[in-house]
C-alpha cells in the first residue's frame, strides 16, 4: 500500500495492515546549513526505516529573517538552536515587524531541506515543521506574555503579520514536497496568560492557518507542548488529522485521549526520559504497553511526546524497531 495512504488510513482506523512508527530528533549545527540537514534527516530515515517524517529544522528558524542571530550555543537536551539576544526588547519594537518573503533568506533555506529531502524520500510522507505565531512571538519576545497584557492590540496587529509570513511559508513547504505540516504550540498551559487570551492570541491563529492549508495539506499534525496542557479545549477548537503531546509525561494518557476525540489520530507512545535512562527493561514495558494500546484503538502511530533528546543512544531506538517489528508479526 502507499506509504501516505497508509498513514492517513492510520490516523481513520482503517489501518489493519500494520503498527507503524516514527521518529525525529534535532541535529545541531548541523541543521544551519540546510544541505547537511537534509543529508542528516536522509540518513537518519536509513538507518531506522520509520514511517512517517517530522522535518527538525532549526529552533529559531522563523526568527532570523525578523532579525535573530543564532547563538554558537544549542540546547544540551533537545538540540533546539538559540537566539544570541532578543530581537524585541520593548513593546514599541513591534511595529517595526514587516513581512519577509520566504522563498529569500532563512526560510527560503529551510525550503531548500525539504525539497532535497523529498529528491530522495519521495515516497515517504514528510511533514515540516511549523510554529504558531505565537510561539514565533515568544522567541523573538522573552516578555512576550506581559506585552500581551500591557499592549494587547501592537501585539495583535504584529501577530497577524507572523501568521502571514507563516502561513506563506506552510504552503512553500508544501509545495518543495512536503506531504504535510507539524504546528506546535507552547502556549496551552499554565502561564500568565488567561483563557480569553490563549483563545485570542493562539488558538484563533493557529485555527486560522489550519483552514488555509486544509485543502492542500494531506497530514496535519498539531503538537501540544509542555505538562498540564489544555488538551480538551485544544482538540475541540483544532481539528487536524492527528494530534502529539507528552502522552507519557502528562494528562491525558492515549487511551483517554482516544475517548475525547474519537475520529481522530495521535502521535504517541514513547518515552523519551525513559530513552535517556537507557534501561532496556523500561524501554520495552514502555513499547509494549503503548503497542497494544496502538492495537486497541487503531489510529496511533508509535511516535516520542517530542524530539528525542541528544543523549538517546541508538542502540535504544533499535529496541524500540525490533519490539515493533516483532509486534507486527503476532497481528
Amino acid at each position: 500500500m502507499d506509504k501516505l495512504q497508509l498513514v492517513l488510513d492510520t490516523f481513520s482506523g482503517l489501518n489493519d495492515e500494520r503498527i507503524l512508527f516514527s521518529f525525529w530528533r534535532h541535529f545541531p549545527l548541523i541543521d544551519l546549513d540546510p544541505d547537511k540537514l537534509a543529508k542528516a534527516h536522509i540518513d537518519y530515515y536509513n538507518r531506522f526505516n520509520f514511517d512517517l517524517m517530522k522535518i527538525s529544522l532549526h529552533g529559531r528558524y522563523p526568527c532570523v529573517d525578523f532579525g535573530c542571530q543564532i547563538a554558537d550555543e544549542y540546547d544540551p537536551v533537545s538540540g533546539s538552536t538559540r537566539c544570541v539576544k532578543p530581537v524585541i526588547t520593548k513593546i514599541e519594537d513591534w511595529e517595526n515587524i514587516e513581512q519577509v518573503d520566504v522563498n529569500d533568506g532563512e526560510f527560503g533555506k529551510q525550503l531548500r531541506v525539504v525539497e532535497l529531502i523529498n529528491r530522495k524520500l519521495e515516497f515517504l510522507p514528510k511533514i515540516n515543521t511549523i510554529f504558531s505565531p505565537l510561539m514565533v512571538a515568544s522567541k523573538l519576545d522573552r516578555n512576550i506574555e506581559e506585552h500581551i497584557k500591557r499592549e494587547p492590540k501592537i501585539i495583535f496587529e504584529a501577530l497577524n503579520i507572523l501568521y502571514e509570513v507563516i502561513s506563506e511559508f506552510s504552503m512553500a513547504s508544501l509545495d518543495f514536497g512536503a506531504e504535510g505540516l507539524f504546528i506546535a504550540s507552547q502556549h496551552l498551559r499554565p502561564s500568565s496568560l488567561t483563557n480569553k487570551e490563549i483563545n485570542k492570541f493562539e488558538l484563533f491563529f493557529i485555527e486560522k492557518l489550519i483552514k488555509r492549508v486544509r485543502k492542500k495539506s494531506p497530514i496535519t499534525v498539531f503538537h501540544i507542548h509542555g505538562e498540564n496542557i489544555l488538551f480538551r479545549e485544544a482538540t475541540e477548537r483544532i481539528i487536524t488529522h492527528a494530534y502529539n503531546w507528552h502522552d507519557q509525561l502528562t494528562w491525558p494518557s492515549l487511551s483517554e485521549a482516544s475517548e475525547i476525540t474519537k475520529k481522530r489520530g495521535f502521535l504517541a507512545g514513547i518515552n523519551e526520559e525513559i530513552l535517556v535512562e537507557g534501561n532496556k527493561e523500561e524501554i520495552i514495558n514502555n513499547i509494549i504497553k503503548s503497542l497494544e494500546v496502538t492495537a486497541e484503538i487503531k489510529r496511533n502511530i508509535l511516535a516520542p511526546g517530542c524530539v528525542i533528546p541528544l543523549d538517546v543512544e541508538e542502540e535504544s531506538l533499535d529496541l524500540i524497531v525490533k519490539l515493533v517489528n516483532d509486534f507486527n508479526k503476532k497481528m
